[in-house]
């Protein structure tokens, strides 16, 4: 993943990317680029905030990876 062109690490199965943009309502902030054959699914903002709001677990995963990547 990069962000401003520069290297901010890697993701794999299960991680997921893209929410800010979904949260705050604005354009993208990080590239990713797969070094391998993948499968991605995709939500668009009237059905992400949905779910989000439905599922604690959801919720819960992204307050604490906002935390993580506001420090």
């Amino acid at each position: 993943m990069n962000v401003n062109g520069e290297p901010r690490g890697t993701i794999g199965p299960g991680d997921y990317f893209g929410e800010i943009a979904l949260l705050a309502g604005s354009d993208r902030t990080a590239t990713v680029t797969a070094r391998t054959d993948m499968v991605c699914y995709g939500l668009t903002p009237w059905d992400f905030k949905p779910l989000v709001e439905s599922n604690s677990a959801i919720a819960w995963k992204l307050l604490t990876a906002m935390a993580q990547k506001l420090r």
